[in-house]
């Protein structure tokens, strides 16, 4: 891996700014609902990578609820 020199004096606040995970984002193909247990599609990247294609569900915070459920 390279590293990129800047001068400091050059640099702008785009560039300081952090890079943000695409909407559509590819890395959650595969990813199971677990509220409906769906497991997404590469042919579902047009929904954002955040829900479930099939219920709506946004799946850190049902994994979060899920996780926060005491058990027995």
């Amino acid at each position: 891996m390279q590293t990129k020199k800047f001068n400091i004096n050059e640099l702008t606040l785009e560039d300081m700014q952090p890079k943000q995970a695409s909407r559509h984002d590819p890395s959650n193909v595969g990813r199971k609902c677990l509220k409906c247990e769906h497991i997404r599609l590469a042919s579902e990247s047009h929904i954002p990578a955040y829900e479930c294609p099939k219920c709506g569900a946004v799946y850190d915070k049902v994994e979060q609820l899920v996780s926060a459920r005491p058990l027995g």
